[in-house]
């Protein structure tokens, strides 16, 4: 895997890199071995993963390009979110009845779950569990969050519709027509999570190589060798490839790499606020997003700095104006905020499908793939690891709450990042033109 000096950049600039826990040791790959499973990519799917095989007796080696938490894991927003994007009745069209009743059932309870990971693991990630808010950016969009926490509180989730007012007193901006309040969910430090899955895992007795890019796959009599750059190799009768956003980064298995998209994602940080801008602002612990097609998103770190995201260039380039979007958004949600300085600029890569749902991929015998977690990874990707390592020890596919299937490429994949830049205009045009219109008065 070829890392390139701006990607590296993308996480060392950042707030996360700054303030998170310290790094396990995970030295090298430097001599040929075994084990009963090679994972590789050590961010919350992969690192959990092995986390939960070597709980169970499993002999596993974690092979990981740079650090662990290098990729989006590390980079994200860290908002914990319960759910996936899709409403039962699409998952239904999309899966069939069983299987989405199955997926809802369980990332119903993903945030419950990771904050219950985090607990039984001690991990000192900043968790803190004030909840999560989408913003209606249009009448429209309002009516959708009304219907969808009426849904939802029929399934027993602790949610509440908000008027605007309401959303005013939580966010702090009274750009929103409204919004809908997930009390389930909560923020973290992603990668001071990270960090701690990593530590974690070593203590289980899991081997975890960093800077051990993985340059091929080949299959053997016993299984799989997984082949690093330095020449060392880890034979493995299953192979978990965890790898997502920097996928395409890897060379080899092209079904694969080309089942999801990768796109960045860019945020901005504020200096430490006073005491009395921050009462302003959303509460620490407070995670808000949006329903505009093309949305940002925003929450207070454990030290006061406002935290924002929102798309950036397609070539993710740390150049300057990469980061407009951002600026914009803080402008529009936050003019008071605007003369406040700048602290981190960073950006990071997710995995993004076709019809945003997550992806378990076996492309041969023994060799499996997780990834496509289309911007709901903090909350999912950690709890998978039990359910990973259910996939790697036997459990048939139809007991599994994702549904597995074969690679399937996406058509003119290599297009799809150029394509999207006209997509992100035409998106943007839709958001203004919603938000211009008014519902008449009933």
């Amino acid at each position: 895997m070829r890392i390139s000096e701006t990607d590296k950049k993308g996480l060392s600039q950042s707030l996360w890199a700054a303030t998170a826990i310290a790094a396990p040791d995970c030295p090298p790959l430097t001599e040929d071995r075994r084990a009963d499973v090679a994972v590789v990519g050590g961010g919350f799917a992969g690192l959990s993963a092995a986390l939960h095989l070597a709980e169970r007796g499993v002999e596993v080696c974690l092979l990981e390009a740079q650090e662990p938490g290098f990729g989006a894991s590390g980079r994200n927003g860290g908002q914990v979110i319960a759910g996936i994007k899709h409403e039962l009745d699409e998952l239904t069209r999309l899966i069939g009845r069983d299987a989405a009743e199955k997926l809802i059932a369980f990332t119903d309870q993903a945030a419950d779950r990771a904050f219950a990971l985090i607990e039984r693991l001690g991990i000192d990630c900043d968790a803190a569990r004030g909840g999560w808010v989408q913003g209606a950016h249009s009448d429209g969009a309002l009516d959708g969050l009304k219907a969808k926490a009426e849904r939802l509180s029929a399934r027993g989730a602790d949610v509440a519709f908000l008027s605007a007012p309401e959303m005013a007193a939580l966010t702090g901006t009274d750009w929103y027509r409204g919004g809908y309040l997930d009390r389930r969910a909560g923020t973290v430090q992603p990668l001071s999570y990270a960090r701690g899955l990593a530590h974690a895992a070593i203590k289980a007795g899991a081997a975890l190589h960093g800077h051990s890019p993985v340059t091929a796959l080949r299959e053997t009599a016993g299984g799989w060798r997984v082949e690093t750059e330095g020449g060392a190799s880890v034979t493995a009768s299953k192979v978990l490839l965890c790898t997502n956003g920097y996928s395409d980064l890897t060379g080899y298995l092209p079904t694969i790499v080309k089942s999801v998209v990768p796109f960045y994602s860019y945020q901005i940080a504020t200096k430490p606020l006073s005491d009395n801008v921050l009462k302003s602002l959303p509460a620490h612990g407070l995670g808000v997003s949006e329903t505009r097609r093309i949305l940002s998103y925003y929450r207070i770190d454990r030290a006061g700095r406002f935290v924002l995201g929102a798309r950036g260039a397609l070539n993710g380039s740390l150049a300057d104006p990469a980061f407009d979007l951002s600026r914009e958004r803080l402008r529009q949600l936050f003019p008071h905020l605007t003369e406040e300085p700048l602290e981190y600029a960073w950006n990071g890569r997710v995995a993004i499908t076709p019809d945003h749902l997550p992806r378990f991929l076996e492309a041969a015998p023994g060799l499996h793939a997780a990834m496509g977690w289309n911007g709901r990874g903090v909350a999912l990707t950690g709890v998978m690891g039990p359910v990973l390592a259910d996939w790697l020890t036997g459990t048939p596919a139809k007991d599994l709450p994702v549904p597995v299937s074969a690679p399937r490429p996406i058509p003119f994949h290599g297009a799809m990042r150029p394509i999207s830049g006209l997509a992100v205009m035409w998106k943007n045009f839709q958001d203004r033109s919603e938000r211009g219109r008014a519902t008449p008065a009933r």
